[in-house]
């Protein structure tokens, strides 16, 4: 990768962190807003699901935007929302207004991502796409690990107010980066793209392309098991194992560790291996850590937990950066639309996993796990209908 591509791909990775951060800072401080708003548990972590909420459908509306209109001023206009909402979470007083916040964050920063994967595709061949995503989730590992463990120390030194002024300030940063070392990608513009017949024209024909959906299902299905386990994990650790915010932050540096693993060595396999092999090599991982989950869920300990989840992101790093270049790269036109229906559908099942396991949560790790499991099954069995024993190349869409 030349070293102009390289600082691309990091002000990209940057860009797409916007989400994890914006989830895993201020995790370390649920059980403290519960007190804080005089409200129960549940509605704390529906802040979480809320937040997905607006990340996930306002994704069908950024793509669109960037493919008419540029990807530059569609970012910027998502970056100075994300910024006032984060303010806004900072001031709120009650739960009302602090969901109300959480769900216009969640619109702001979903500009990052549906923009940083359009920029990829727009910039890269395919395999050095896969190399990029690969850099990126690896770099973007360090976001859920990050965010608990600054968190944490923020929680318990300057208070839960202070991790919203940190998201506010790390808006400010890509805004500025937008603006200073950001050039327009999009090669031609598409003054149709937000016309209501050609949005839903395209959206349905990406749901309807057999290796869009097929290579999407491991990482969409994926991230529905690994949102339930964000939002459970502070309960299970703070509450029920009685770990300090703190060092549950810390504790979380072992997960993204191994995720950070299984990317980097996705990337690595380029030139050794299949994208199917590495694929199915991450399938098999995720399954094995649910299936572990359950199993183990019988006493809670950090390590009964923390072992097979690590496993579980293991092989969603492994899946991740194949999966996103493989359904991207037959839409050079409308590379927008189908990034953001690819966050529209992963942040979609994420929200609904994280919010099955917040009604059915019963203090223990075990419906974790059913949970997992669930969405292991079902990501494992779209690839395995649709695409896995596929390897005709697939040419680009008009």
């Amino acid at each position: 990768m030349m070293r102009q591509e390289r600082g691309l791909t990091i002000l990209l990775t940057a860009l797409v962190a916007l989400g994890p951060i914006s989830t895993s800072l201020y995790i370390p401080s649920m059980p403290r807003l519960v007190v804080e708003f005089g409200t129960e548990p549940e509605l704390v972590q529906r802040s979480f699901t809320i937040f997905m909420l607006g990340f996930a459908s306002t994704q069908l509306i950024y793509g669109p935007l960037s493919d008419r209109y540029g990807r530059r001023p569609v970012l910027v206009g998502g970056l100075l929302l994300y910024i006032a909402a984060s303010l806004a979470c900072a001031l709120s007083t009650t739960i009302e207004a602090f969901l109300l916040a959480r769900l216009a964050q969640g619109i702001g920063a979903c500009a990052g991502p549906v923009i940083g994967r359009a920029v990829v595709r727009d910039s890269f061949a395919r395999r050095d796409a896969v190399r990029a995503f690969a850099f990126i989730s690896t770099a973007i590992s360090l976001a859920p690990a990050l965010g608990p463990l600054i968190g944490g120390f923020l929680e318990v030194w300057l208070g839960w107010q202070s991790a919203f002024v940190f998201l506010m300030g790390y808006g400010g940063l890509m805004l500025w980066l937008a603006l200073t070392r950001l050039d327009e990608t999009l090669p031609l513009r598409d003054p149709m793209a937000t016309s209501s017949l050609r949005l839903l024209g395209n959206y349905a024909a990406l749901l309807r392309h057999r290796r869009y959906v097929g290579y999407l299902a491991p990482g969409v299905f994926g991230f529905g098991g690994l949102f339930a386990y964000v939002s459970t994990s502070p309960f299970l650790f703070i509450d029920r194992l009685g770990l300090a915010p703190d060092l549950f932050g810390i504790l979380t540096i072992s997960t993204v560790s191994a995720y950070a693993t299984g990317s980097y060595l996705a990337g690595r396999a380029q030139d050794r291996i299949s994208d199917h092999a590495v694929i199915r090599l991450g399938l098999a991982a995720i399954g094995l850590g649910a299936v572990l989950m359950t199993m183990f869920s019988i006493e809670l300990s950090v390590a009964r937990v923390i072992g097979p989840m690590m496993l579980f992101v293991f092989g969603f790093g492994l899946v991740m950066p194949s999966s996103t270049a493989l359904a991207l790269h037959p839409f050079p036109r409308i590379a927008g639309s189908a990034s953001a229906m690819m966050g529209f559908l992963q942040i979609s099942v994420g929200a609904a996993g994280s919010l099955a396991l917040s009604v059915v949560y019963n203090g223990s790790a075990f419906s974790l796990g059913l949970t997992m499991i669930g969405m292991a099954a079902l990501g494992a069995t779209g690839y395995l209908l649709l695409v896995a024993g596929d390897t005709a190349p697939e040419p680009e869409e008009a």
